[in-house]
């Protein structure tokens, strides 16, 4: 066995280059999230609405999307299996907050307790069954549910070169994008969920500012990178330097991303 296949994941490890180098998502994005979860509360069969809107983020990391949910007027719990990510988001990120460690398939909240539960850039970690059980029974009545993700376009030359380098050094076909295989064909995962209703799926263009630094930085925080390469992860990283360098004499460039937002509504 590899190196690289017996890799357990230990988030807690890249909590400092996730916070360094790990971008949040579009405000269009949060609006999106916030239009589709308030219109429910405005039906009169749902419950009043409350004077805080509760929201739950799962995965939450250093707190990106967390800051993102409180800067749309959430109270917003955030739930990661890592403490030192945790630790990160506790400074990093205003507003009301609070972190727990916790996984996202066993909950330690009461039923009905947020109006909202988010998670970005890491369902496809998940038991997608039990913890959608979880979201379900932690969402109130008519709750809202979103699930994203982004990535840059294929097409891109600097993702392009990205996942050839990772190809090469991995030999294997797929080798990078398991959350992008995941959006691929998630549509009709998502409309078999019998708990949940009024889905919407949104692709929002995102253009993401980086430095040859920050490039490599953010693949250095990728799980996906240690756990594919092992202990040939730092001879990716020295070769994507490199060649970004010369794709990018000026130091710094745009990637052109897509935001894949997936909604729905509790029964």
């Amino acid at each position: 066995m590899t190196k690289a296949a017996a890799h357990r994941s230990d988030f807690s490890s890249l909590a400092k280059q996730y916070a360094a180098y790990r971008t949040s998502y579009g405000d269009d994005l949060f609006d999106t999230i916030a239009s589709f979860a308030r219109a429910s509360l405005a039906d009169d069969s749902i419950d009043a609405r409350p004077a805080s809107l509760r929201a739950l983020d799962l995965a939450c990391g250093t707190g990106l999307s967390t800051a993102g949910l409180t800067a749309h007027g959430y109270a917003v719990s955030g739930v990661d299996i890592a403490a030192g990510m945790l630790a990160q988001a506790r400074q990093s990120v205003d507003g009301d907050c609070t972190f727990y460690e916790a996984r996202a398939e066993a909950l330690p909240f009461a039923d009905g307790a947020f109006e909202l539960v988010s998670c970005a850039q890491a369902f496809h970690w998940f038991d997608a069954p039990k913890s959608l059980g979880e979201i379900a029974r932690v969402l109130k009545r008519g709750g809202a549910v979103a699930l994203y993700w982004k990535h840059a376009l294929p097409d891109d030359p600097f993702e392009t070169r990205a996942v050839e380098l990772m190809r090469e050094i991995s030999g294997r076909d797929d080798p990078y994008n398991v959350s992008r295989s995941l959006t691929d064909r998630f549509e009709e995962f998502w409309s078999e969920r019998r708990a949940l209703r009024d889905h919407e799926q949104w692709r929002l263009p995102l253009e993401l500012s980086f430095t040859v630094e920050s490039f490599v930085g953010y693949h250095s925080s990728r799980e996906i990178a240690r756990f594919q390469l092992g202990d040939r992860r730092a001879e990716f990283l020295t070769r994507l330097q490199k060649d970004v360098a010369e794709m990018a004499p000026g130091g710094s460039f745009a990637v052109k991303a897509l935001q894949y937002l997936f909604l729905a509504r509790k029964r």
